[in-house]
């Protein structure tokens, strides 16, 4: 008769080789089974969830990558705009497809800014998965050029000499926080004056309602060249193109760097084989010339990482502007 023991009444030894020996057999088996089904992906159209409105720089872009992305994965690559919740809706819904590399996701920063800044958003490093880095952009800060302090420093000076005197713009996104982080990282009264997107903020540094505004430079590039405003710094960690004579921030305020990037994110859970697939193709379609030289118009260079490397620039930014918000003393709507 045989008998039969509990797992339980196993030898010690003989449980951890036992229990080994399955878990070794099933990564080998999911390894096996992500392997194989990465080899007829993609077997059907391929979904791209831009969180903004059609025509704007986000749908622009994607528009303009997803046909080369189409051509490198052999189906369509099918834009779908879902705008509203400050992206949340786009967010979750590409949060809860399904694993399966066929739904990825349009980012740019406000995907680590939102959960500092609004209640019940997406927690970007635990309900989405990092795919890759596509863009990357600096911004400017400008001065009406009637404005006396010239430089990062003196900027600083004023704002200290007369707490309240400087008033600086922003138009929403990452610029917000260029004002913010200016006003708490110097220990100064700079007034922080918010519009509605950069153009209306831009019309008053011309018109002298404000002294300087952190800026786009889409908007602000074509005015300095006019000699209607005046260059001051820019924010990227080094000095660079369109404006290299012009210093950076950090130069001044060591560690101060704010760049804006476009990207792309996966549910949790689709197969490594399929990342790795989807984020080659997505490198070869953003190094096509015509795709890169839309990027550089609009003042963005093409920046093209591993999933590893975009995951922790997501996690760099997102302590940083979760820090900046807290310093700020703002409060989650």
């Amino acid at each position: 008769m045989p008998v039969y023991i509990s797992k339980s009444e196993y030898p010690k030894t003989l449980t951890g080789n036992v229990s080994l020996r399955v878990a070794s057999l099933l990564v080998a088996a999911s390894l096996s089974a992500g392997t194989a089904f990465a080899q007829t992906w993609p077997a059907k159209p391929v979904r791209w969830i831009v969180p903004f409105p059609a025509g704007g720089p986000a749908d622009v872009i994607a528009r303009t990558v997803g046909p080369k992305l189409s051509e490198r994965l052999g189906q369509p690559v099918l834009i779908d705009n879902r705008a509203g919740g400050n992206s949340n809706i786009g967010h979750e819904a590409v949060a809860r497809s399904a694993p399966d590399g066929y739904t990825f996701l349009y980012v740019v920063p406000n995907i680590v800014t939102n959960p500092s800044l609004f209640k019940n958003m997406i927690d970007p490093l635990k309900d989405l998965a990092p795919l890759a880095q596509m863009t990357v952009q600096s911004y400017a800060l400008v001065a009406n050029p009637a404005f006396a302090p010239k430089t990062v420093a003196e900027i600083i000076a004023a704002a200290r000499a007369k707490p309240g005197s400087v008033t600086c713009a922003s138009g929403g996104g990452l610029m917000t926080f260029g004002c913010e982080w200016l006003r708490t990282t110097t220990k100064t009264e700079i007034v922080h004056v918010q519009y509605k997107g950069n153009a209306p903020a831009l019309t008053d540094l011309l018109g002298g309602q404000v002294n300087i505004l952190f800026d786009l430079y889409n908007t602000s590039l074509p005015q300095i060249r006019a000699g209607k405003i005046r260059p001051v710094a820019l924010t990227r960690a080094t000095r660079g193109l369109p404006l290299p004579d012009v210093p950076v921030i950090a130069e001044t305020l060591p560690g101060f760097v704010l760049v804006g990037w476009h990207g792309a994110m996966l549910p949790v859970g689709v197969p490594q084989p399929i990342v790795a697939k989807l984020n080659q193709a997505l490198g070869e379609a953003l190094a096509d010339k015509d795709v890169a030289k839309r990027i550089s118009d609009g003042y963005s260079e093409v920046a093209h990482t591993s999933p590893e490397a975009f995951g922790e620039i997501l996690r760099e930014d997102y302590a940083k502007y979760a820090r900046i918000v807290k310093e700020a003393g703002i409060k989650p709507e």
